[in-house]
């Protein structure tokens, strides 16, 4: 990866609307197009693939069309599994019955990503995707694994992306999606799998813009790559909790973290340009 230029997108649910922002000012600017390898991590994974194969304006399309219902899709049959949510008196019980409790670890909450998987069958065209894309995922026994998206076909890619956003416990339990007969979730777990500047730095890439999705965010882990260019875009405000933040799909709430995005991308461009 010497001499390339990369593009880390991190993961934190519906906070990815700000990376959308990022991108159409990295477009806007041009130094999109001298950027060589995306490296994205939960949503980061799905914007990564989104902007790659369509375009930031496409994707600020797809974000507003987004809802909550999308992101946590109720599995109806899973409530109805265990009887959860029904006129059960025993309802105390029902819950903390050992096999719920398996059951849940095994398979997670009775939402899926079903509608994450139609977003990326109906938005995303693998054909388009030339740059290269690496993408962390977290392996069922917690060893993070980093996925040269291009390698594989496209139907593995997408598990590959769905895999790396399925949060563990709200998707698919401690499980996680199968790949090749092994299995894996969340690449977000911990900081250098959702932000992957070390993976990066240690592959070769010298230049690196690192997008971050939390105003707080902890860059102490670079303080040692000194022969590197990096550029760290923080959100210039805080985006939100788990629940304000992450889990938050509010149609202004994604377009206030768009612009935000952007704001902070453009306040940034002599930074970024100079180092391109």
């Amino acid at each position: 990866m010497k001499n390339h230029i990369g593009l880390i997108l991190s993961g934190g649910g519906a906070k990815g609307a700000y990376e959308i922002g990022v991108c159409k000012a990295l477009e806007k600017i041009g130094v999109m197009s001298f950027v060589d390898i995306i490296a994205g991590a939960s949503v980061g994974a799905i914007n990564a693939v989104l902007v790659e194969s369509q375009g930031a304006d496409y994707a600020e399309y797809v974000w507003q069309s987004l809802r909550l219902s999308d992101m946590l899709h109720v599995d109806l049959s899973g409530l109805a599994k265990h009887n959860i949510f029904s006129d059960n008196p025993n309802f105390i019980d029902t819950i903390t019955d050992t096999s719920v409790i398996n059951d849940l670890l095994t398979n997670g909450l009775p939402v899926s990503q079903k509608k994450i998987e139609e977003l990326i069958n109906i938005h995303v065209d693998f054909g388009k995707i030339k740059r290269k894309i690496i993408i962390p995922c977290t392996e069922s026994d917690g060893h993070l694994e980093y996925f040269i998206l291009n390698n594989y076909p496209a139907e593995i890619q997408k598990r590959i992306i769905l895999a790396s956003s399925a949060m563990p416990l709200i998707y698919r339990g401690l499980v996680g999606v199968e790949i090749n007969n092994r299995y894996y979730y969340d690449g977000g777990m911990t900081d250098d799998g959702n932000t992957p500047v070390p993976y990066l730095y240690e592959s070769g890439c010298k230049k690196i813009i690192a997008v971050h999705l939390r105003y707080d965010a902890d860059i102490t882990n670079q303080y040692f790559m000194k022969d590197a260019d990096i550029v760290n875009i923080i959100p210039s405000k805080n985006l939100g909790s788990f629940l304000s933040g992450t889990l938050n799909l509010n149609h202004f709430k994604v377009y206030s973290d768009i612009e935000t995005g952007y704001e902070d991308t453009m306040a940034m461009a002599d930074e970024i340009i100079s180092v391109i």
